[in-house]
């Protein structure tokens, strides 16, 4: 039996299934899906579905879920909620989300409840035992008091802050990483920022085009830019990053 966490598939699921090939993933197994199944990619309803239909397979909340829970009809209708506002940023280009709500309006009514029924149960931030060591997966931002909460539990503030918030870039509030260094009895697996990004943005490295996690005392990022979609040139390392906690070796798989 193996743990492994997965980040930001961002509606790919042909990557998803090839990673599962990679890591010989058999029944006995258990993998976290941390944040952002859905969006930009084709396949994000898809990739829901096949998450929840596995009994092995789990899915926590990221900024794109929480968008689209913002704004689709809680009684599973086939349109947006009544009240809209700013969820409408759902839908724009640089988001992703008209292909996910459109795969989502081919769904049937009780599909459509039960997959609402389902996100709604998905916790913010899990903490797994493996071995000796602790994790605390969380799609970008830590808060203790929603350990193991439900996202129907919280309140939007809440929410917000824990899958939108980021160490890294816009909102960091100076890019502190105290929170996660302030828990030594985690190790902290995120996503949010694709790992290239903070090579380059952050560490001004000129080797950040790599397929592999983003590290640094008890935290490892794992977004491998699914997000940015396939490079026809071939040239950018774009893809999703397997970790396998047992021994924390990654498995990169290339869009």
């Amino acid at each position: 039996m193996a743990v492994y966490a997965v980040s930001d598939l961002h509606g790919y699921l042909d990557v998803f299934l090839r990673g599962l090939k990679e890591i010989e993933f058999g029944d006995d197994d258990e993998l976290y899906v941390v944040g952002d199944a859905i969006d930009r990619g084709p396949d994000g309803i898809a990739l829901l579905q096949y998450i929840k239909e596995h009994e092995n397979m789990d899915l926590l909340i990221g900024n794109h879920e929480d968008m689209m829970l913002g704004y689709v009809h809680p009684d599973g209708l086939p349109e947006h909620r009544a009240y809209v506002g700013d969820s409408n940023i759902w839908l724009h280009a640089q988001n992703g989300g008209e292909e996910t709500f459109s795969r989502y309006l081919e769904l049937t009514d009780d599909e459509r409840r039960g997959l609402l029924t389902w996100l709604n149960g998905r916790k913010l931030i899990k903490i797994v035992q493996v071995g000796d060591r602790q994790f605390c997966l969380v799609h970008s931002y830590y808060r203790e008091d929603a350990e193991g909460k439900a996202y129907s539990e919280l309140d939007m503030k809440t929410v917000f802050e824990i899958v939108n918030r980021s160490i890294f870039g816009e909102g960091a509030e100076g890019g502190s990483d105290f929170i996660f260094r302030a828990n030594p009895q985690y190790t902290f697996i995120t996503g949010h920022r694709p790992v290239q990004y903070v090579r380059r943005k952050i560490d001004q490295d000129p080797d950040y085009n790599r397929l592999e996690p983003y590290t640094f005392d008890n935290f490892y990022n794992i977004d491998g830019r699914c997000a940015y979609g396939p490079d026809e040139r071939g040239e950018l390392q774009n893809g999703a990053i397997f970790l396998r906690l047992d021994d924390l070796k990654a498995f990169p798989v290339r869009l």
